[in-house]
């Protein structure tokens, strides 16, 4: 009986040194302005915000393949073989819009992929922003190609 009181006492104890105490650390307030305007936050930690976006086509992405569906010539080799598949594509998109640095990652073959750099040249995009700057990145796309008789 003694050692199960003991037991039963320790178990206690232990139980209440690894509990856990309230945070006395602030929240964050809100303070109301006038209607029109929007609420200021007081944050109490080291977090920030970055909002980004991301490079895109200026346009659908039916429309980007199709202008390279439009572009591209297929030999009277892949033509024949039926040539199917697609190549990958790195570039990068400068705040002005412009391509530049066009690298092939993924080959098709058949003549098609040195073509496929001019084309991407002439892409537009709608730049990257952060924080609401404009800034240069980098872009990686794959194009479905199809060799086919007409």
């Amino acid at each position: 009986m003694k050692y199960t009181f003991i037991l039963l006492l320790l178990a206690f104890f232990a139980s209440n040194s690894f509990a856990q105490k309230k945070s006395t650390k602030p929240k964050v307030k809100v303070q109301q302005q006038k209607s029109n305007e929007k609420p200021v936050e007081e944050k109490s930690g080291n977090f920030r915000i970055i909002e980004s976006q991301e490079a895109r086509y200026n346009g659908t992405e039916e429309e980007m393949v199709l202008f390279f569906m439009q572009n591209i010539y297929y030999d009277s080799l892949a033509v024949r073989a039926n040539a199917e598949g697609q190549a990958t594509i790195s570039f990068t998109v400068n705040p002005d819009s412009t391509i530049s640095n066009p690298t092939i990652i993924q080959k098709f073959g058949y003549n098609v992929d040195e073509q496929l750099i001019p084309i991407v040249s002439r892409l537009k995009f709608i730049p990257a922003q952060m924080n609401g700057v404009v800034i240069r990145s980098n872009h990686i796309i794959s194009i479905p190609l199809r060799a086919y008789f007409h």
